[in-house]
């Protein structure tokens, strides 16, 4: 099968995103810039009908965040003519969501829209009703690995003989200030004061974590519709283990489902999010496993997307592949800082809480 992947952010940006980060409360947040979200001018009539078209796009960020995606895209989407479409998000609609229940405790009416806009079903339906996408409309959630199981089920549909087409992709806006205050509950957002905020594989193996927004779209097909093949994809679950916390990276586990995706690669593009203990875990058990070859996390530049994390990490390789070229990361001493001899093989890494694991492996073919 082969792939084409569209993202915001993209390409070079995916490396250079000082502007875009803002302060959510007191901590710091990576934020798609309004003009690119502006600059898509989706018709919501066609999408979701003249009744709720009109505010919906004021109130949902991540439905702006599609939209924005999609209405970029829309002529190569239809014209590879998806049957099917599989989203990913680990949180949905953050923001609208917090603010309808802040109106509710005041004893204020809701919108009819605030149903809709909520709803994690909403995010694929509404995209398959704008493309005309006849077939599954489908929304998954499995926190930090849900694009990479669209993908994975968007492939599966493909072998299943159910169509030779099919559209994926994930989507998060999780800067909802709750949200944020929240994850640093869990005592692993950053503190940094300066860019880079979040550091993985920083020297002092400090929590680093910072929450980004990301959305990416892309087709998967049986015939060759890019250079980028899909190889493998995988999923797997760690064991339950005593000693491992529900949040934390299963050292033993991950080294065993990596073993499943065979040889190493050119390049690994990293989950490290910028935690002590689960950058650690992730770089040596790929040591273990395949030696101190090239790896590199992208959450530097725009911190944590959660469920799109993957799929924003996969079009960071196929960029890399397509560019021939490398980014460092002075202060991530604890791989080391050595750029890839071939550019052919890459492998995309996603963990999330309870020990969900999975991995892309993606080649590129003159």
């Amino acid at each position: 099968m082969y792939l084409k992947l569209w993202s915001l952010p993209a390409g070079e940006a995916l490396f250079e995103g000082q502007s875009n980060w803002v302060q959510v409360e007191t901590y710091p947040a990576y934020r798609i810039a309004e003009p690119e979200l502006e600059s898509a001018s989706l018709q919501l009539r066609e999408a979701l009908g003249e009744s709720l078209s009109k505010e919906v796009g004021k109130r949902s960020r991540v439905l702006k965040l599609l939209r924005a995606i999609m209405e970029r895209h829309i002529e190569e989407i239809q014209s590879l003519n998806p049957t099917a479409i599989y989203i990913g998000s680990a949180r949905g609609e953050l923001e609208e969501l917090s603010r309808a229940v802040e109106r509710h405790l005041r004893g204020e009416k809701l919108s009819p829209l605030t149903s809709p806009e909520t709803s994690m079903g909403t995010l694929s339906s509404m995209v398959a009703r704008r493309l005309g996408i006849g077939g599954p409309a489908v929304t998954i959630s499995q926190t930090c690995l849900s694009g990479l199981l669209a993908l994975y089920e968007a492939s599966l549909f493909i072998r299943a003989g159910e169509g030779e087409t099919v559209l994926f992709g994930a989507v998060e806006a999780p800067l909802a200030p709750f949200f944020v205050e929240a994850m640093a509950a869990l005592r692993l957002y950053t503190r940094a004061g300066v860019y880079p905020f979040t550091r993985p594989g920083n020297p002092e193996r400090a929590n680093t974590f910072a929450l980004g927004e990301g959305v990416a779209l892309g087709v998967v097909a049986k015939k060759r519709i890019s250079p980028y093949r899909l190889i493998q994809i995988r999923s797997r679950t760690a064991k339950v283990s005593s000693h491992i916390a529900y949040t934390a990276v299963d050292q033993a586990s991950l080294i065993d489902f990596l073993s499943e995706m065979g040889s190493a690669p050119d390049f690994v593009i990293l989950h490290a999010p910028g935690t002590r203990q689960g950058d650690a875990a992730e770089w040596e058990a790929i040591a273990r496993l395949w030696g101190e070859i090239p790896v590199l996390s992208i959450k530097s530049f725009i911190g944590h997307s959660l469920g799109a994390a993957p799929l924003l990490g996969l079009a960071a390789a196929l960029y890399l592949m397509e560019q021939k070229r490398w980014y460092s990361s002075p202060w991530a001493t604890l791989w080391p800082s050595i750029p890839p001899s071939k550019w052919e093989e890459a492998i995309v890494i996603g963990l999330g809480y309870g020990g969900v694991m999975g991995a892309i492996r993606i080649a590129h073919e003159s």
